[in-house]
């Protein structure tokens, strides 16, 4: 516990935002109606797994991943790689799609919306985590 609360508001932030909008993906994301002519009309409920939802559940899930890998475990990545800016890079994927995939589908509901803010969290998530890292690396750049 003491491992998590010493973590970034950034780290926190991503952490929650994409295991929530996984698992939002699961809600129902459209209402669709169909006409059946004579026969009637119904009302067809989809959740977010379709082919824009595939897409950001796999990206949040490698974010989820990526976050734990270099936040909470003890992990040697290859240092030369700018691992925050990969980390804003994919949030801002993520919010893109996530928008994409709510502008593209009819009937968009309540989650769907949630969906996009929860992935606009992540991105603010990721972007946090940036600005630290900037900063810490000027701070210490000043003192050397």
């Amino acid at each position: 516990m003491q491992r998590i609360s010493s973590l970034s508001t950034g780290t926190k932030l991503l952490m929650v935002g994409t295991t929530a909008l996984f698992l939002n993906l699961s809600l129902t994301w459209q209402k669709v109606e169909v006409d059946f002519g004579p026969n009637g009309r119904a009302e067809v409920l989809l959740d977010g797994w379709d082919a824009w939802g595939l897409l950001i559940g796999l990206v949040t899930l490698g974010l989820l991943v990526l976050t734990v890998l270099l936040h909470l475990t003890d992990v040697e990545l290859p240092s030369d790689v700018p691992w925050g800016l990969v980390t804003l890079a994919l949030a801002a994927l993520v919010l893109l799609a996530t928008a994409l995939k709510n502008l593209t589908d009819a009937g968009s509901t309540i989650a769907s919306y949630v969906g996009v803010a929860l992935a606009a969290l992540v991105l603010a998530g990721a972007y946090l985590n940036v600005r630290q890292t900037r900063a810490k690396r000027s701070s210490t750049t000043v003192n050397a």
